[in-house]
C-alpha cells in the first residue's frame, strides 16, 4: 500500500500521516524533511531556525524558499528522491505536495483542503504565534511553491485536483475526524 497526503501547510498533513502510518503499519516519508537534508548536503548557508517555530515559517525557511525559486534543482532532487523511494518499497505514506502528480504507480492520493486563514490559525496555535503574523508568510510561501511547481511540472497547486482519490475539506474537522474519514476511504479502496 502507498498513500500520498497533500495539501497546504497547516491543513493537517503531518498529523494525518502519523496517524495513518500507525493504523496501517506504513513507513512515513516527509518531503519537507528530505528537502532540508538536500539543502544541508548542498551546503546552503542559512542561520538556524528560531526556537519554537516550524522550519518553513522561520527566517531560514523563508530564505530557503527564495533560494528554491532561483535554483529549481532543489525541488528536482527532492522529487527524484521521492519517486525513487516510492518505486523501491511498499507500505509507505508520503507527505508531499508534488508526488500526487508525479507518481504513476498505484497509490491512494488525498488532498486536505483548508483555507490559508484556517491553516495560519493552526500553525499559529502550534508555534504559539499570532495567526495574522503567520498568514502573510504562509501566503508568500504558497505563492512561491505554486510558481515553482508550475514552472517545473505545469500543475496549478491548490486548484488542480485531478490526481486525487479523495479531496477532503478539513475546515471544520478536527484531526481525529479527518483521520477517521480518510481511514474509512482507504479501507474501502483496499477491501
Amino acid at each position: 500500500m502507498i498513500v500520498i497526503v497533500s495539501g497546504f501547510p497547516g491543513s493537517g498533513k503531518s498529523t494525518l500521516v502519523e496517524k495513518l502510518a500507525a493504523e496501517f503499519s506504513l513507513k512515513p516519508v516527509f518531503a519537507s524533511g528530505i528537502l532540508k537534508q538536500i539543502k544541508e548536503r548542498e551546503k546552503a548557508d542559512f542561520a538556524s531556525a528560531e526556537k519554537g517555530e516550524g522550519f518553513w515559517e522561520s527566517k531560514e525557511g523563508k530564505a530557503f524558499t527564495k533560494k528554491r525559486e532561483k535554483e529549481l534543482g532543489f525541488d528536482l532532487k527532492l522529487d527524484t528522491e521521492l519517486l525513487r523511494i516510492a518505486d523501491s518499497s511498499d507500505n509507505l505514506i508520503f507527505d508531499s505536495r508534488t508526488l500526487p502528480w508525479l507518481y504513476n504507480g498505484k497509490a491512494f492520493k488525498v488532498w486536505l483542503k483548508a483555507s490559508l486563514e484556517t491553516c495560519a490559525k493552526r500553525i499559529a496555535g502550534r508555534d504559539q504565534k499570532q495567526a495574522k503574523e503567520i498568514l502573510a508568510g504562509l501566503k508568500e510561501r504558497f505563492e512561491a511553491d505554486k510558481r515553482i511547481y508550475k514552472n517545473l511540472y505545469k500543475f496549478d497547486l491548490g486548484k488542480d485536483f485531478e490526481p486525487f482519490d479523495l479531496v477532503l475539506d478539513t475546515e471544520k474537522l478536527d484531526a481525529e475526524q479527518v483521520f477517521e474519514k480518510v481511514k474509512d476511504e482507504i479501507r474501502k479502496q483496499h477491501a
